[in-house]
């Protein structure tokens, strides 16, 4: 198939169905980088507004599926087509199938319905951690230092970091799990990077970090008419990345109208966002962060000292 019907077969997938497996196995062969990272970013930002892998696994497309599931057969199935399009593929899914592996983590013993899960919770919550740390790291690519650099290529949109620190703040308050030293350094060097970006980039941050409060319900402080009134205003006004591309934040904003309040069948192990407020910003969630990350430091170096843990 051409390149140019490829890419139009992959535009109709991604616009009309939930098929984005296809749309990423047709947009990678007709080398399109861009329409790739928009599909992911989609994706990366409906999980992240309702905190939860999306789509969920009964609801996966099967090339999606094989993509998470298998990816190393699934690739080299695409590389025998086009090696180069199983390398753009390779290297974009990653974010996306390592934020899905945080969600999976957490949520692993109430998926398995009391079977037998692969680790126990203390352990659970550490890969859980390392996982998500992985998708900040990532995320802060392009502004190592303050400075925001798009030749860096970072795999996920800086547009996601706030709230993916926001993620990270549940690990701050738990009894059976402890931040290492080298996790709270990185944590606290990510805060930095996002306080010292321009304001452009903060903004964006910012609006998405705000359209993940709106799609809350139950939040302080706000209706569910009140957050979706919110949410979609800041999805016609911010300045995050899904806005260059009107098909796909299209099809965030219908997520957030149909899908992302609470329904009957979401569940959670945690969810960071209960006991947030509707109104709370990027520099109220630094702050509380810093906090939580200045109180874990303490902690570890005493620790370190009592000869109780070595790093």
């Amino acid at each position: 198939m051409p390149t140019n019907a490829l890419q139009l077969y992959a535009d109709k997938l991604a616009e009309d169905t939930h098929e984005y497996g296809q749309a990423l196995w047709y947009y990678s062969l007709s080398q399109n980088a861009h329409k790739v990272k928009d599909v992911l970013d989609l994706l990366i930002s409906i999980s992240l507004t309702q905190s939860i892998a999306y789509p969920a696994e009964s609801e996966l497309d099967s090339h999606l599926k094989r993509l998470i599931t298998s990816p190393a057969t699934t690739l080299a199935e695409l590389s025998s087509l086009d090696i180069d399009a199983a390398k753009l593929l390779h290297k974009h899914l990653s974010g996306y199938a390592t934020l899905r592996h945080f969600y999976f983590l957490r949520d692993e013993a109430l998926l398995t319905k009391g079977r037998k899960t692969h680790a126990g919770p203390i352990f659970r919550k550490q890969e859980a951690a390392t996982a998500l740390l992985a998708v900040i790291t990532s995320s802060d690519d392009n502004i190592r230092g303050g400075l925001y650099d798009e030749s860096r290529g970072a795999i996920v949109s800086v547009d996601f970091l706030l709230a993916l620190l926001g993620e990270a703040m549940i690990f701050l308050n738990d009894r059976d799990f402890l931040f290492t030293i080298p996790q709270i350094e990185l944590l606290l060097r990510t805060i930095e990077d996002i306080q010292g970006v321009t304001p452009r980039v903060y903004s964006a941050c910012n609006d998405f970090l705000q359209t993940v409060l709106a799609s809350t319900s139950g939040l302080k402080g706000s209706t569910p008419a009140d957050m979706l009134r919110k949410s979609t205003s800041n999805l016609s006004g911010s300045s995050f990345t899904l806005t260059g591309s009107s098909m796909l934040a299209s099809q965030l904003q219908k997520s957030i109208s149909s899908g992302g309040f609470e329904k009957g069948n979401i569940k959670r192990a945690w969810d960071w966002r209960k006991g947030m407020t509707a109104a709370m910003n990027g520099e109220e969630l630094l702050r509380m962060l810093r906090l939580g990350l200045a109180r874990a430091l303490a902690s570890a170096w005493i620790r370190e000292a009592d000869g109780r843990m070595v790093f």
